[in-house]
């Protein structure tokens, strides 16, 4: 359980960073407020495994999957990682315990 937690945390940590890359840059651009979308980010760390996992959802993934992934790629990153870094918060988060 405390494995998923500091999961949940690294992924929370990751959209905080997100959100400050995106502030920086439309600062620095002089305009408003620019979100990075998931496929932005991951074709700047890797194209490669970018163009790999298309090619994987549009051959084994059934025929709604592709069009769900290609939309989860145009969503802001710091949204997808915050989202899911707290979905993963509230599902281990501590349970009190109850004595009897």
């Amino acid at each position: 359980m405390a494995l998923f937690r500091l999961i949940a945390v690294i992924f929370i940590v990751a959209g905080l960073l997100v959100v400050g890359y995106d502030i920086i840059g439309s600062m620095q651009a002089g305009q408003g407020f620019r979100a990075l979308s998931l496929e932005s980010l991951w074709t700047m760390i890797n194209q490669g495994s970018l163009d790999g996992f298309r090619a994987w959802v549009t051959q084994s993934v059934p025929n709604p999957g592709p069009g769900i992934a290609g939309s989860i790629l145009g969503f802001p990153a710091f949204a997808v990682f915050g989202v899911i870094g707290i979905l993963l918060g509230l599902l281990f988060q501590r349970r009190p315990r109850y004595d009897d």
